[in-house]
């Protein structure tokens, strides 16, 4: 692996764009879908779980200004896991 932090920043982005894209297209197949489609519901709140652990570990990983980099990551972990509630929920709603 590469030790330049623009090729990082860049993958970082890309990871960003992919799961942005997925949300949005989970939400519109789920609302132009009707009952046939609701299982779109859980699938936006997983991916949008995943981006807030990713951007948690971003957090933690630069950590560059102390304690505010540290606050964040945990409200994004955090965040991140009341989503995977809401995942669930969602889940066991629809079955």
């Amino acid at each position: 692996m590469t030790s330049d932090p623009r090729t990082f920043t860049k993958r970082c982005n890309v990871v960003y764009i992919v799961l942005t894209l997925g949300c949005a297209a989970g939400f519109i197949v789920s609302f132009l879908g009707g009952d046939a489609n609701l299982l779109g519901f859980p699938v936006v709140f997983f991916l949008a779980a995943i981006m807030n652990f990713f951007t948690a570990w971003l957090r933690f990983r630069k950590n560059l200004r102390g304690q505010n980099q540290k606050a964040a990551g945990f409200l994004a972990l955090t965040g991140g896991i009341l989503l995977l509630v809401i995942c669930y929920i969602s889940i066991l709603n629809i079955w």
